[in-house]
């Protein structure tokens, strides 16, 4: 008997541990009612990325955080295509993904938006996405954005604890101010439309502080914000961009761009990862927003 507790004991430790384990490794399914969650823009690939820098060295890194922290269901952005897609994917053997692209109706083309579910946790029961626009069931760009942007969700089934949440992940425009405003008084329209009541994780890169009132305020009216309601202190930084200056030792309000939104969701901690694996560079120019939560 003292040894069977001693291994129990030794099975939960690795559960919750946070190191940084060999990506390799599987993850391990907690009996916990427990949900790891987070979303992470891992930034595009792109040539004039040099050195540290670049998609090729950094996403080991990504993978890394990505299991290190057990994540069981995330949103990525900035996907610049399938092949950037399918490269991480082979770094997560453990996860499932739904992903679309956002430039046509079919979401085969253009920048993609991933969710990344646990597929030993998790049974994908529906899914869906539209177009941040006046025309969301059709390829188009909304209101004064710069490019076409789209939300996509998934309702997943907890196999652990049987509950039923919908999860969406989104990344809003980085130059109209009316089209982030108008995107999140859609995005509150849209899911009211299609959740059916159950709780709601809603993640993403919204490219506005809270200080961009006419988007926060919108979106932390009806959900939400994990970071005001953790039960535990917020910990890691403050801002979620760091636009690769490893300089600063914090970031403010004003580069916390990347949220967790949520209903019927107990948030228990919060934390914007910012791990280092090399002196001259982060994983990504944003730092991953991660929180551990109870669906209600």
């Amino acid at each position: 008997m003292k040894k069977i507790l001693v291994f129990l004991l030794f099975l939960s430790y690795f559960n919750i541990s946070c190191s940084h384990a060999d990506s390799n490794l599987p993850i391990i399914i907690s009996s916990s009612d427990t949900l790891n969650v987070a979303t992470f823009n891992v930034r595009i690939s792109v040539s004039s990325d040099k050195d540290e820098r670049n998609w090729n060295k950094r996403k080991p890194y990504v993978a890394d955080i990505i299991n290190s922290y057990r994540f069981d269901v995330f949103g990525v952005q900035e996907l610049i295509n399938q092949d950037q897609e399918d490269e991480l994917k082979s770094l997560l053997p453990s996860f499932n993904l739904y992903s679309k692209g956002r430039d046509n109706d079919q979401g085969t083309k253009g920048e993609r938006l991933a969710i990344f579910y646990n597929k030993q946790r998790f049974s994908k029961l529906d899914e869906g996405y539209f177009f941040l626009s006046e025309t969301p069931e059709l390829a188009s760009k909304g209101w004064d954005a710069a490019l076409n942007r789209i939300c996509m969700w998934v309702k997943l089934a907890d196999k652990v604890t049987g509950k039923e949440f919908y999860f969406f992940n989104t990344h809003f425009d980085h130059v109209g101010v009316n089209a982030r405003a108008e995107s999140a008084k859609l995005i509150i329209s849209k899911i009211r439309e299609i959740s059916d009541s159950l709780p709601i994780i809603c993640v993403g890169d919204f490219n506005a502080s809270p200080y961009e009132k006419a988007v926060y305020n919108t979106l932390a009216t009806n959900f939400n914000d994990s970071r005001k309601i953790s039960e535990s202190a917020p910990t890691g930084m403050v801002g979620t961009f760091n636009g690769w200056d490893v300089s600063k030792t914090n970031f403010d309000e004003s580069v916390l761009i990347d949220y967790i939104f949520s209903k019927k969701i107990k948030t228990i901690s919060y934390r914007a990862i910012n791990d280092k694996y090399v002196a001259e560079s982060y994983p990504s120019d944003h730092f991953p927003v991660f929180i551990q939560c109870v669906v209600e």
